[in-house]
């Protein structure tokens, strides 16, 4: 029998709602002379018309070139200035927002902040720049395998009538469509106090920083967002082989899976240690068989990309061309082992060590804590889930993982 596993404290969230409809959560961490700030809007990719992907990653890469107090340069040299770190992004599930500032010049960098959040020009000129920046690495792409790969991947499972089916940076045709008001409009839909949370993790008080925030925040204000929740996809049928010829490609990459799981399933932590041991570390059967035993690849790997709808599982690797046959063998005995016989006491045991190892290096900075909690807000987590999360590794049996390989490794449905 094990140690029991190790307890995480960590700071209590304090949480408060602005009078426009933010939700704001705070946690103090005063061992630091810095503040980390993440504001997270919930919607990301996944809310792109279908006919219009890119609008979402591409409103994150224009918010910042302007507002009508400061040039794109202006905001960039104030953060600067000041050592602070700004930045803006989309994934699917989302669209954030991150700052992270000495505590001594965080009004000076909220400041900047709340002028880029409430008051985004999107310029023209650097809209331009940054479509014709984005097209020229769509063009580029077309020669790499392994964008290649995984775009035709998702098309593939998904389609083209799911969000998960395109290119979340957009196609070409969609980038040359594509019109400032799109973005302007995405802006006003989802960009909303009421439809954000904002997570400050530091040297500061929730009182203080409330009323700062009212004051800066005010002309931001709350208005009905359009209820969202991504379709589900169709699923495969029998397992079926697609070939993407690439003439001179160097290598063969290879991806296996389909639409599995998502975020909200209550198989996360057995499916977690499962595919840790599948492929979810360097250690890996599939790694160690692929890359160590065989030298097919330099790496193999596997995982399931939980995302607010259901995302994909997937096992990939880059291979040797000669080998692509080979490859494909192992990868299907592997997942193939796993989904018939699950794991051992040793492998479930060498598993939970790794996840607990890995666990504790996460929380060192406001930064990395402010990081963590998005993951809460993103998915609507339990607030202890960080408090819990190693009790709930440890509590995974091999009976569990038996269960879920069975459930979710079929690869007939790949």
């Amino acid at each position: 029998v094990g140690k029991p596993a190790p307890k995480i404290t960590l700071p209590e969230i304090q949480k408060t709602t602005l009078s426009n409809g933010l939700n704001v959560w705070l946690v103090e961490y005063h061992q630091l002379p810095t503040v980390a700030l993440h504001l997270v809007i919930q919607a990301g990719s996944d809310h792109d018309p279908l006919d219009k992907p890119g609008i979402a990653s591409m409103t994150a890469d224009v918010i910042d070139e302007g507002t009508p107090k400061r040039t794109a340069l202006q905001i960039a040299d104030e953060f600067e200035s000041i050592g602070a770190a700004f930045s803006t992004g989309a994934n699917w599930d989302g669209s954030f927002m991150t700052l992270s500032t000495l505590s001594k010049h965080l009004d000076k960098a909220l400041g900047v902040f709340a002028d880029v959040l409430t008051h985004p020009l999107f310029p023209d000129k650097e809209f331009a720049r940054l479509k014709k920046q984005r097209l020229t690495s769509l063009i580029q792409q077309r020669d790499q395998p392994v964008v290649i790969a995984n775009n035709a991947y998702s098309y593939i499972l998904y389609g083209s009538n799911h969000p998960y089916g395109n290119n979340p940076s957009g196609t070409e045709a969609s980038l040359n469509s594509l019109k400032i008001d799109d973005l302007k409009m995405f802006y006003q839909t989802y960009y909303r106090p009421n439809n954000a949370t904002l997570i400050i993790v530091g040297d500061v008080k929730l009182d203080e920083m409330k009323t700062q925030l009212e004051g800066l925040l005010a002309d931001w204000k709350r208005s009905d967002v359009p209820a969202f929740t991504p379709p589900p996809p169709t699923g495969v049928e029998k397992m079926k082989i697609y070939l993407v010829d690439k003439p001179g490609a160097p290598q063969s990459e290879i991806r296996i899976g389909y639409p599995a799981l998502a975020r909200s399933t209550p198989d996360y932590f057995p499916v977690l240690v499962m595919n840790r041991m599948l492929g979810g570390q360097f250690t890996s059967r599939i790694n160690l068989n692929l890359r160590e035993k065989h030298g097919f690849t330099y790496g193999a790997r596997s995982g399931f990309n939980f995302q607010k709808g259901v995302g994909p599982f997937t096992a990939q690797a880059g291979v040797t061309t000669e080998k692509t046959d080979s490859s494909l063998q192992e990868f299907l005995y592997e997942i193939k082992l796993m989904h018939d016989k699950g794991m051992t006491d040793d492998e479930l045991a060498f598993v939970k060590k790794g996840a607990v190892g890995s666990f504790a290096l996460t929380f060192e900075t406001p930064s990395q804590i402010a990081g963590a909690l998005q993951s809460v807000v993103l998915y609507n987590l339990p607030d202890d889930y960080y408090q819990n999360y190693l009790r709930n590794i440890d509590a995974v049996t091999l009976g569990d993982v038996d269960r879920v390989a069975k459930q979710y490794l079929d690869a007939g449905h790949m």
